[in-house]
């Protein structure tokens, strides 16, 4: 696609074409023309002037240096490979466009410029620049996943022809420079192969300084038109339009580092970091966290606004100046400072972006990083858009997909079971999910997001094999769609918010509305992944009995009820909000042993069970059971109800005093 498509009105003067279309150079002085010109190209990732190497670099060489960003058209309003999806939603582009504004003020403030530019290909734009100036180097920051390294060398080629060079430098990528791993990540044989074991390597080596911003070079001359909001604004003309915002946002995120600096000075200042908790599942030993927990920086992160290390660093400084606040690592109970579990959650960043070197273009195949083979994928395009317009029947799953599409976020909760839902239970190529992810979240990198899919939420090769010889369940195994809304959103609040159609029911309905017209059919044994069929989002619970304590290990598989659906508040599944794409379970779950104050709607503390889940506590009294064989740990509703009424009674009322209790203490 032709750069001189798009044009921009220049000093009032009519339509000028990008700079990729040079004809008139801008005019310079003598002096001017005989400097070497070095650039700075701050690409999308790295909108940033503190701890930028790139820049650091660029100003310590004798001439002139001029400061680019280049708009990649393709990101911005291209199309993904498989699904033919926008590869950037307006909520991101609109995150992008104010962070970029950001940094052009922050040159301004400095008297230097940044030339904006939208450009079909980057090495394009590189040779037309070495016709205008006598370019000597181009200083980037390196890359590391397949497309970006793909333009990387076309750059490099390009620049190479015109006699000038690209040099890129690690920088503040990631919290450890990567010469000082100790190690190779490029090499499969040396990079680990779990982050646990990285987790353990890098958090022994040590963490290089946050580089200040340096006293900056004079730019060489440009035209009005190439900078500032009317360069910004005709570079982002293509993409999509700036969204509206939306009231059930509970957090806003404005995009640039000056943004990004305050937020995490205001977040330091009040001693946030001493509530930090990070992306855990777990609510042991202290170990809440609720939906919206975590520090908010990925946005900021993602888009280069502040670095990595440099949060590591603050981290540290608050700690040494506040003192240490307890938290505990993810699954071992073991106790440690919360500046200590933020660096392990960067780590995590780290390794995913270190083993994109090692996994190549595996990261963006179908097999994904382990080559799974076998997997029958769906590539039904109905299921797919009900999964992204969060209407699957299952509202913590709907809840997370609409707030994506609306705001540009969701929390890593929502993320990794919206993820499975689509992987284990729809059985869509995963790749669509991983393309709707990018086109949607405003904290999207290539590494993080695609290496989260792959790691994260695909089987591995031995469990593709087990699933092969086991026979397939025709209900839900992605079970954290039921039971981590019963400890994550216990109240509702984040569920109601997005899923307003099941506000009229009590809460307890309105968590499983299936539940309004189906019943309890036979009860079955719920165990990590090696006790298939069900097995949670993480690839390997070896840490199930402390994450998941309050689990009993049983659900019910439930059935349609016969005759007419029950009547209940006016509400009629199917009509009000969909019924599940994938048949239900309802888990057993010991509301004695919930470490959350539960909300159970308008349910009578003397009518709360004390193991929700069991069938009368599915159908109200209903007594439909089934005579339907099943594995020796089955039992039916009718063997369930034969416990002594007594022993249900007692259950009932010691249930009602924990309860009692929780809400005085509150």
């Amino acid at each position: 696609m032709a750069a001189r498509r798009w044009t921009r009105a220049c000093n009032g003067q009519g339509a000028q074409p990008l700079i990729t279309d040079f004809h008139a150079p801008a005019a310079q002085s003598s002096a001017d023309h005989q400097q070497p010109v070095n650039v700075v190209w701050h690409k999308w990732s790295d909108l940033r002037l503190l701890d930028h190497e790139p820049l650091v670099r660029a100003h310590a060489r004798p001439g002139l240096v001029l400061h680019v960003h280049l708009v990649e058209l393709p990101l911005l309003a291209g199309v993904s490979r498989v699904g033919r999806v926008p590869r950037c939603s307006a909520r991101r582009a609109s995150f992008w466009r104010v962070s970029v504004t950001d940094l052009s003020q922050r040159l301004e403030h400095r008297d230097q410029q940044l030339l904006v530019c939208a450009v079909a290909k980057p090495a394009d734009f590189f040779v037309q620049l070495c016709k205008r100036f006598p370019v000597a180097s181009v200083f980037a920051h390196c890359e590391f996943c397949d497309e970006e390294l793909k333009t990387e060398a076309e750059v490099r080629s390009a620049l190479s022809s015109c006699g000038a060079k690209l040099e890129t430098c690690w920088g503040g990528l990631t919290v450890n420079h990567i010469d000082d791993l100790g190690f190779d990540p490029a090499d499969p044989a040396q990079m680990p192969m779990y982050k646990g074991e990285f987790n353990g390597i890098a958090k022994k080596r040590p963490i290089r300084a946050v580089l200040p911003i340096p006293v900056l070079r004079s730019p060489p001359p440009l035209e009005a038109c190439e900078c500032g909001s009317t360069a910004i604004e005709a570079a982002f003309l293509m993409g999509p339009s700036v969204p509206p915002p939306d009231a059930r946002q509970t957090f806003t995120w404005s995009g640039g580092e000056a943004a990004a600096l305050d937020y995490f000075k205001r977040y330091m200042e009040r001693g946030q970091l001493k509530n930090y908790r990070g992306a855990t599942e777990s609510f042991a030993h202290g170990d809440h966290n609720p939906v919206n927990a975590g520090t908010r920086l990925s946005p900021w992160l993602a888009f280069g606004c502040i670095s990595a290390r440099m949060v590591v660093h603050e981290a540290r400084s608050f700690e040494r100046t506040h003192g240490k606040s307890s938290s505990t690592g993810k699954g071992n109970g073991k106790m440690g400072s919360t500046g200590a579990r933020l660096h392990t959650e960067l780590n995590f960043r780290d390794f995913l972006r270190f083993s994109a070197l090692s996994w190549g273009t595996k990261l963006f195949k179908i097999g994904g990083i382990f080559q799974i083979a076998g997997v029958k994928w769906s590539y039904d395009q109905g299921l797919f858009e009900k999964w992204r317009a969060g209407q699957t029947g299952y509202p913590f799953v709907d809840a997370g997909m609409r707030e994506l599409a609306t705001t540009g976020y969701m929390s890593h909760l929502h993320r990794q079971c919206c993820a499975a839902f689509l992987v284990r239970d729809l059985r869509l190529d995963w790749r669509l999910g991983a393309e709707h992810f990018e086109s949607c979240l405003i904290d999207h990198t290539p590494d993080a997001n695609w290496g989260n899919w792959s790691y994260r939420i695909l089987q591995r090769p031995g469990l593709v094999q087990s699933r092969q010889n086991y026979p397939v369940e025709k209900h839900i195994t992605t079970v954290e769609c039921i039971a981590w809304p019963a400890v994550h959103d216990a109240h509702l609040e984040h569920t109601l918010r997005w899923v307003p159609e099941l506000r009229g029911l009590p809460r307890d309905l309105a968590r499983e509305p299936w539940r309004t017209e189906m019943v309890a059919d036979k009860r079955i044994k719920v165990k990590p992944y090696k006790d298939l069929p069900l097995w949670f989002c993480a690839a390997n619970r070896v840490n199930w009995d402390y994450e998941y304590f309050w689990l009993p290990g049983h659900a019910w598989t439930v059935s349609k009820a016969t005759g007419a659906p029950k009547k209940c508040y006016n509400f009629s599944l199917g009509r009000d909000y969909p019924r599940p794409l994938v048949p239900p379970l309802n888990l057993e779950i010991d509301l004695d042993a919930l470490p959350v104050c539960h909300s159970w709607g308008d349910t009578d503390l003397d009518q709360r069970p004390h193991v929700w889940g069991t069938p009368g506590d599915l159908d109200r009294g209903t007594t439909t059971a089934t005579t339907t064989t099943s594995p020796t740990e089955t039992t039916t509703h009718q063997q369930q109800q034969q416990q002594p009424q007594q022993q249900q009674q007692q259950q009932r009322r010691w249930s009602g005093n924990k309860l009692e209790e929780g809400q005085q203490q509150q």
